[in-house]
């Protein structure tokens, strides 16, 4: 009787599996036939039931781009580069459908430091960067019973230094897999939907016109106020629009 509640189990489990399978290879078939159209629809449908993944993004950002839809092209690119930041597949579409945007942007620039620190912690998703920081940790233990145990000088001089470095590494590695899970959970990038609209100076209809910005193009939101959202550039300017004139990354 045990055995066959286990056969179930399983059953139920592959059942499962290719359950949810079945969308997504959908999905790619009409992908590849060049059906993207449909795609789209069948790649939304996956997301919905809150599946995600790089590879979705990508062909869903692709079959967008394919059908001249700019700014949802360049929504999930950047949701796909989100999940695969090192991806250079997406890093390269993402800036050929970005050519078609009206707004060009200077760029702020970026610290040295804190550009070459983005890189590394880029480099690794969450999971990865987790796993080594608790790989680390146990280094650390291990080296700390040389340390602690050992009888001679020169063995705990070493286990007293590898100890210290595995677990500044490991607390290294524990802050960058909880910034990029941060930067996956707290969405604060967002792209704009409508054809064009008008930025204001305050929370308001009737506040100050200060600029224009079109589809397409990338903001960060840094506060929100009932319906509108408090958005900057990435050249430093800062206004209000309306939530539902963007789509959050």
């Amino acid at each position: 009787m045990k055995k066959l509640l286990y056969i179930l189990i399983a059953l139920l489990f592959v059942s499962a599996a290719q359950a949810q399978d079945t969308p997504i290879r959908e999905a790619n078939d009409f992908y590849q036939k060049g059906e993207y159209e449909k795609a789209i629809k069948s790649y939304e449908f996956v997301l919905e039931t809150h599946i995600e993944s790089p590879e979705i993004y990508f062909n869903l950002a692709n079959s967008y781009y394919k059908t001249g839809q700019i700014a949802p092209a360049i929504l999930n690119y950047e949701r796909a580069k989100l999940l695969a930041p090192q991806d250079k597949d997406v890093e390269y579409n993402l800036k050929m459908a970005q050519a078609h945007v009206l707004d060009k942007l200077e760029v702020l620039p970026e610290l040295f430091l804190k550009r070459w620190f983005s890189g590394i912690r880029n480099a690794f998703s969450a999971d990865l960067w987790s796993y080594l920081s608790i790989g680390l940790f146990f280094l650390c233990l291990l080296f700390a019973c040389f340390y602690l145990y050992s009888n001679k000088v020169g063995l705990k001089k070493l286990g007293f230094f590898f100890a210290a470095i595995s677990l500044v590494l490991s607390i290294v590695s524990y802050s960058f897999a909880s910034t990029r899970t941060d930067e996956i959970t707290n969405r604060e990038y967002a792209i704009i939907f409508s054809p064009s609209v008008t930025i204001k100076g305050s929370p308001d209809v009737s506040g100050t016109e200060l600029f224009l910005l079109h589809e397409g193009t990338k903001v960060k939101v840094i506060d929100q106020l009932g319906d509108w959202r408090n958005i900057q550039l990435s050249d430093g300017n800062e206004g209000w629009l309306k939530k539902e004139d963007l789509e959050m990354i």
